[in-house]
């Protein structure tokens, strides 16, 4: 089986799909090595840094224009990636809901949300031009889709009508560094460099709309005015928009940019909470990550999220009422008790979250695929 892999996302400073395309392209050739794998990958600034030790293994770089190439890939379905690598394919797996172009391999697609196709006036640019009006018709062309969660496959049936035939839910993992604790040391220096104090309340993602982050800051808001001492809110992703400091025992909104994975795990070991409280997710690694971490998640009940947290979050009921919101964040920070409960649920839930299962799971789907 000769399979290529467009990991593109997974170049610096990866966001979900990055993390999840790059966790396949490390597992999956070492459980088939009978099989050839080509991680293709192109882009005028970055370059792929990542070690390659499989011998079955190949990495393809190109210095192509990340914009440039998803235009014709997703307008003119060219060039396909037989042209690009120099080689033919037996399969070729996109990261993302859209096609990679090719001459003669089956092709699979994954679909890790459809928030992108139901409310495409809240969406970035190239996703509102390209992936809300193309999806439907390359989710019929492709030889199979992939997705994280039974809520998105549900979506991706009726929405999209799909048959389920097509479709393989193959939830996604977790980095085990997460599972490390890490010593009081690393967090100490991460807390002194980004000057916070422990216990905060800790949200993780972008400022896409989606992500509902501006009710989580009104409730917060409202949280912090009932609080003798509030924690503060520290947002890691976004921009500092949010970014709010009245005084030393008042509210504060911190905004930290991009932090790497030890330095989240660290702020993990000091805070007292995770909220995503998004409006639709597929599948929602923070509350994942958090959970293998030991520490308590209050999330959004719908879309995936209450899925995945699978009873060991503190679910919030409509994510767009900010007392709801409140009510959540309350729970979890005034009752140890029920702060201990979801440590411990989580911690036993974040178990079934492994990227080797992940990886198993995709090749027997890949196999399915060009057997049929």
């Amino acid at each position: 089986m000769k399979v290529a892999l467009d990991v593109r996302p997974a170049l610096s400073r990866p966001t979900g799909v990055g993390v999840y395309i790059g966790a396949l392209a490390a597992a999956i050739p070492r459980l088939d090595l009978e099989s050839s794998f080509t991680l293709f990958t192109s882009s005028l600034s970055e370059r792929w840094t990542k070690p390659v030790s499989d011998p079955n293994v190949e990495i393809v770089d190109r210095s192509i224009p990340v914009r440039m190439l998803n235009l014709a890939w997703n307008r003119l379905s060219w060039p396909p990636i037989e042209m690009l690598c120099g080689r033919a394919f037996d399969l070729v797996h996109s990261p993302h809901a859209l096609l990679t172009p090719a001459r003669r391999a089956r092709r699979i697609i994954s679909i890790h949300d459809l928030f992108f196709f139901k409310h495409p006036e809240m969406t970035g640019a190239e996703i509102r031009r390209d992936y809300a009006p193309l999806v439907q018709s390359h989710a019929a062309k492709a030889d199979g889709i992939i997705c994280p969660s039974e809520h998105t496959a549900r979506e991706i049936e009726t929405l999209l009508h799909v048959p389920t035939a097509k479709i393989c839910v193959t939830p996604y993992g977790v980095d085990p560094a997460f599972r490390v604790a890490p010593t009081p040391a690393d967090v100490e220096a991460v807390l002194q460099r980004l000057g916070l104090s422990r216990g905060g309340i800790l949200y993780l993602g972008s400022d896409e709309k989606r992500k509902n982050l501006g009710a989580l800051v009104n409730a917060y808001r409202v949280l912090a005015e009932r609080l003798d001492d509030p924690p503060p809110l520290v947002l890691v992703g976004p921009g500092d928009a949010f970014d709010e400091s009245p005084g030393p025992s008042g509210p504060r909104i911190v905004s930290t940019g991009y932090l790497e994975t030890r330095e989240v795990r660290a702020l993990m070991a000091a805070s007292q909470c995770l909220a995503l409280v998004s409006l639709d997710e597929g599948f929602g690694f923070p509350v994942v990550e958090a959970m293998a971490a030991g520490l308590p998640v209050v999330c959004s009940r719908g879309s995936s999220l209450e899925e995945i947290a699978g009873g060991a979050a503190e679910l919030v009921g409509d994510p767009r009422d900010k007392e709801a919101i409140v009510e959540g964040l309350s729970r979890v920070i005034e009752d140890p008790a029920r702060a201990g409960e979801l440590r411990t649920a989580g911690l036993e839930r974040s178990r079934l979250f492994d990227w080797e299962r992940t990886a198993e799971m995709t090749l027997g789907f890949y196999r399915k695929v060009l057997g049929s």
